[in-house]
């Protein structure tokens, strides 16, 4: 019965993920343009986009949502990811 009710949370589990996955979210940026996820220009500063990284993600991560719901909170996971992925490919465009 013990091994029934473990079974039972691991497909829970998996479901809560999927259910997160097929989740698509509505942006009021573009997210195949890692300056506009940042909400900065092109011609901005590395310390400029070092900033706008830290600002959108204080206002962003998950973990200062504590007031936040379930889907909020997915929501704000989704953001942050687009926000470490947009700095990562700005930064990368300064190495260049």
């Amino acid at each position: 019965q013990q091994q029934q009710q473990q079974q039972q949370q691991q497909q829970q589990r998996k479901s809560k993920y999927k259910q997160a996955k097929k989740e698509d979210f509505t942006w009021d940026f573009d997210v195949n343009d890692p300056w506009s996820v940042l909400g900065i220009s092109r011609s901005s500063s590395k310390d400029e986009v070092s900033k706008a990284f830290r600002r959108e993600m204080l206002k962003h991560h998950p973990d200062l949502q504590s007031q936040a719901s379930e889907k909020e909170k997915r929501r704000a996971t989704e953001r942050s990811k687009l926000i470490s992925d947009a700095y990562r490919k700005v930064k990368a465009s300064f190495k260049k």
